[in-house]
């Protein structure tokens, strides 16, 4: 008994932008209690490739995120000194950017009220 195909319709399927490129900008959310706070007021903290400028993560969180940034602030938080036993070390830099959505926009699905 085989089974017959169904037919094909052509159904209208939006193409997002090609976000490859995007998540190699963004690494990841940053949730700290500042952040959180932050959060409610339409502005949101990601932990961002060190080599990343202001215009790229822009381009970056409208494409995952789908909303209109208003500004962009990066600062590069250094690494800390770390010492295990005798061998010291220090743990890597890196940037931190405080992305403004337009007013009334909200990004769901990032850890709200942990």
């Amino acid at each position: 008994m085989v089974k017959e195909p169904k037919p094909v319709t052509n159904v209208p399927v939006e193409l997002k932008e090609d976000t490859k490129s995007a998540h190699r900008i963004l690494d990841s959310y940053h949730l700290s209690e500042k952040s959180n706070l932050l959060s409610s007021s339409g502005r949101y903290v990601f932990k961002v490739s060190i080599n990343a400028n202001k215009i790229e993560v822009r381009k970056a969180v409208e494409a995952v995120y789908g909303v209109h940034v208003v500004s962009v602030n990066m600062v590069v938080v250094a690494g800390k000194q770390r010492r295990t036993g005798r061998v010291s070390g220090r743990t890597q830099d890196w940037k931190k950017a405080v992305v403004t959505l337009k007013a009334g926009e909200k990004i769901t699905g990032l850890a709200e009220g942990v």
